[in-house]
């Protein structure tokens, strides 16, 4: 499922060439945003979600290997965000983007 809505968001971004967003259920949101040669995409959750900032580095900082690729941001919302640059592979729904989003989800939960 997760996948497949960043298809679209990648899809819709590239024609739109505008940030493409989607907001799911669970509180998390999700956006494609279009470089020249590439996408970021980027995965995160409202100010008023229960982790904090430390939470996040915490995570992310005790296992780089799985989540290194993925940055983290805050942004001027307060809103928690992990930002990525998908690989050409990635771009293309290859499995590795399967690994990514599941990495980005564990990260915010």
């Amino acid at each position: 499922m997760m996948k497949e809505l960043v298809m679209k968001l990648i899809g819709e971004a590239r024609i739109q060439r505008a940030v493409a967003m989607s907001h799911l259920d669970n509180g998390i949101h999700v956006f494609a945003y279009p470089l020249d040669a590439s996408m970021l995409i980027a995965m995160g959750v409202s100010a008023e979600a229960p982790m904090r900032p430390e939470d996040l580095l915490r995570r992310r900082g005790a296992e780089l290997e799985t989540f290194g690729g993925w940055l983290p941001a805050l942004f001027n919302d307060g809103g928690m965000y992990v930002i990525r640059r998908l690989s050409s592979e990635e771009e293309d729904g290859g499995d590795e983007l399967d690994r990514q989003l599941e990495a980005a989800l564990e990260l915010l939960n």
